[in-house]
């Protein structure tokens, strides 16, 4: 009986341990002070993360080659001829994050448990150092969609976060209107 007991404590607790409790803030972004065509001028600067995101560099790696690959092509069609003229800075930081390798998701399947990233857009005035906006982005990948997919869905989950952030940027670009922070249903 206390075998059972130690087993099922056991199993408990490495369930609980693989429990992503990762969760944004918000789930709707408000609109930016201006729309974005006011700017002239924009300019990315390269992913930051803070705490324990910085140690997953595969990840990062990872989320800052897509927003490399969809947000720099946007604005560089934004962009204007002139030199004169305001810009934008775009500040990327992924503020959580959990990400399960294709590895250990081959080796763990789902007690692996699920991904999740949080991921800031924090977009200022250069001349003025006022902030626009301050956008909060969310993505995360099952236990058992990455299971099936063998890590597919987690590394889906990296693209998926650009491309939100993407999406909020060209919204907003006409228009300040906001946008969601692509927070999946089931996480609320």
């Amino acid at each position: 009986m206390m075998k059972r007991y130690l087993l099922l404590l056991g199993m408990t607790t490495a369930l609980t341990a693989c429990v992503t409790n990762i969760k944004p803030d918000v789930s709707q972004n408000p609109p930016p002070t201006e729309r974005l065509a006011n700017f002239q001028h924009f300019k990315l600067l390269p992913l930051t993360a803070s705490g324990d995101a910085k140690g997953d560099t595969e990840a990062l790696q990872k989320i800052q080659g897509n927003l490399q690959n969809k947000l720099q092509p946007m604005i560089s069609g934004w962009e204007s001829q002139g030199a004169d003229g305001r810009t934008l800075q775009i500040e990327p930081v992924v503020t959580q994050l959990k990400f399960v390798s294709t590895g250990a998701r081959i080796m763990g399947g789902a007690f692996a448990g699920s991904s999740a990233v949080v991921m800031k857009l924090r977009l200022v005035d250069v001349s003025t150092g006022k902030v626009v906006a301050d956008a909060e982005f969310f993505q995360r990948a099952a236990a058992m969609g990455g299971a099936y997919s063998l890590g597919g869905s987690d590394v889906g989950m990296l693209e998926r976060i650009a491309t939100v952030s993407q999406e909020y940027l060209q919204h907003n670009y006409q228009q300040a209107v906001g946008g969601p922070t692509g927070l999946a249903e089931e996480a609320k």
